[in-house]
């Protein structure tokens, strides 16, 4: 029988995957007003590129600092290749883009990889987990949490303390001020592309150490955490990761409490149950948490 503790350390530790996502999502949306679909396919980049490079024998820190450098590259790669040729062009347009650059990246990856199930290798055994009373908290867990909080904190310390931190919330507000302002917006854009690609590749990787492992199929995780976007507020990087958070932690526990109570219908209702909650968020507050109503001015 799971208790409470338990299952809220393994609802921050999914949660903490859909907060590194979603805030993907939120910061390519504020640079670029560019909704990246293709992301999910950066996710399991990531996670696949970590399997190679542990299996060259690459110490496993240093492995999972390649594979997200390597995974912010291709995120840039996309960018500048692809996507800044459409500046100006209809949002349906982008959107269409990226979802394209998604299909082949996913090929891509089949074609490099195969279609087999890989299992994540970590510096421990998978199944290791530390004892709390009558809480069994596996390492997997607490080193996704752990790892996700440090490097959301750094990149929001960056963000607020940092001269590029201030020019990337001044080309979120503003574009062509910044520009006038003589702030390299193309270097923006690549910071904030690289930084989400990175953060992908982060959640993909420990997505892989969980039950999922690692296969083509893993960046649809990112639809998962799509929720956290609409919830935190489209705008909003510190609301996607809270939302992100939240969100986690009621799947894990409508799977625990809710699921068993309805029946056949209860059959896996704990992955759409953060559908459910967006739609209610839609209804009621279609801004989300910490989104702001734009006002227009005639």
């Amino acid at each position: 029988m799971f208790t409470f503790l338990q299952l809220l350390v393994s609802g921050l530790a999914i949660g903490s995957v859909y907060a590194l996502v979603a805030l993907g999502f939120v910061v390519v949306y504020r640079a670029s007003q560019v909704f990246n679909f293709a992301h999910g396919e950066l996710l399991t980049f990531g996670a696949f590129i970590m399997v190679t490079f542990t299996g060259l024998g690459l110490w496993w820190p240093l492995a999972l600092v390649a594979s997200m450098v390597a995974t912010g590259l291709v995120s840039v790669l996309m960018e500048r290749v692809f996507l800044r040729p459409m500046v100006g062009r209809p949002v349906f347009v982008t959107i269409i883009l990226t979802i394209f650059l998604g299909l082949i990246l996913r090929i891509a990856i089949m074609a490099t990889w195969g279609t087999d199930v890989r299992g994540m290798p970590t510096p421990w055994d998978t199944s290791a987990a530390l004892r709390l009373g009558e809480a069994s908290i596996l390492y997997n867990s607490v080193a996704a949490i752990v790892a996700s909080g440090v490097v959301l904190a750094l990149f929001f310390a960056m963000i607020k303390y940092t001269r590029l931190g201030i020019a990337m919330r001044a080309t979120a507000s503003d574009q062509e001020v910044a520009l006038a302002l003589g702030i390299p917006v193309g270097k923006i854009f690549g910071v904030t592309w690289f930084s989400a690609g990175a953060m992908a590749a982060l959640g993909g990787i420990f997505l892989g150490m969980f039950p999922r492992q690692v296969e083509p199929t893993l960046g649809y995780i990112a639809l998962r955490a799509f929720p956290a976007v609409i919830v935190g507020g489209l705008e909003s990087p510190g609301g996607a990761v809270i939302a992100g958070l939240l969100l986690g932690v009621l799947e894990v526990l409508s799977q625990a409490y809710i699921n068993p109570h309805l029946g056949a219908f209860g059959h896996n209702f704990h992955a759409v149950f953060p559908y459910v909650v967006m739609i209610v968020f839609l209804i009621v507050r279609p801004h989300g948490m910490f989104g702001q109503k734009d006002v227009e001015r005639v």
